[in-house]
């Protein structure tokens, strides 16, 4: 009868190392499929900083041209026109690179979360090997009290 117990005690044991198992593979696919979904969003917020800092540096064009017609229509002096010209170039280039600048720090950001759900993988799978020689071992330590208190 104590063998057949400690029989028992060893296959639930088992079972719950299985589980510990499967669920450690399931938390890490699981943090890889979120590592995977923010190195997307990297990519896309560097795509949608040059889409944006493009925008930024059409819409400086158009002021400088905007502006010389301006400056030509109104009689001012061609030496203030080209000094402001060169300032609004410098000031829309400038921003191009601030938008830029920023796309990449998202993404930046986006990666390094990426880079921790890959490594919060690993632990979850450690974890889960952990548990399952944690329960193998339990079981067996009860096993053998049951076997060991049976045969006395």
């Amino acid at each position: 009868m104590a063998a057949a117990m400690a029989g028992g005690m060893m296959a639930g044991s088992t079972i719950q190392a299985v589980g510990a198992i499967a669920q450690g593979n399931a938390a890490k696919a699981a943090h890889l499929y979120n590592a995977s979904l923010r190195e997307q969003e990297a990519q896309v917020a560097l795509q949608q900083a040059s889409v944006d800092a493009w925008r930024v540096g059409q819409k400086g064009k158009q002021a400088h041209g905007s502006y010389i017609a301006n400056t030509g229509a109104s009689g001012g002096s061609v030496e203030d026109a080209m000094d402001a010209l060169r300032m609004g170039i410098s000031n829309a280039k400038l921003d191009e690179e601030t938008v830029k600048y920023h796309g990449q720090l998202a993404a930046t950001g986006l990666r390094n979360s990426a880079a921790l759900e890959r490594q919060a993988g690993e632990v979850a799978l450690q974890q889960g090997w952990f548990s399952a020689a944690s329960s193998l071992l339990t079981g067996a330590g009860r096993a053998a009290a049951t076997y060991a208190g049976g045969k006395t």
